[in-house]
């Protein structure tokens, strides 16, 4: 994830995470559409197929994730109204000052709450 959004520096990168019991399984790296610094819009197909695939796999939707090259890791507020998947963590890469910042959040009905990450 990372890795993904220093590649799309200084355009937001995005994509989905899957997996079981809150355990993230896969990353699904998704196209930006809108290839904007300040904003993204998954590629359609790709995340249909992505959700598909995941789908097939027995597994669920555990996050939405994308970067923020330029800004802090906190939803901005297109991203708060454009939650939509409440059931979903919204992840966010910082790259503010070139180093790496990931928080995830949950987002239902506009409202923000920070909740915790454990890498394993």
């Amino acid at each position: 994830m990372i890795r993904q959004a220093r590649s799309a520096y200084p355009l937001e990168a995005c994509g989905l995470m899957a997996g079981d019991d809150n355990r993230v399984r896969h990353l699904y790296p998704v196209e930006n559409i809108r290839r904007s610094p300040v904003e993204y819009e998954m590629d359609p197909a790709e995340q249909l197929r992505a959700m598909i695939d995941l789908e097939e796999k027995g597994w669920e939707l555990i996050a939405i994730y994308h970067s923020h090259p330029h800004g802090p890791q906190v939803p901005s507020a297109t991203d708060v109204d454009q939650a939509y998947y409440p059931e979903a963590a919204y992840v966010i890469v910082s790259l503010l000052d070139q180093q790496p910042r990931v928080r995830a959040f949950n987002i239902v009905a506009g409202q923000v709450a920070e909740i915790s990450l454990h890498v394993m």
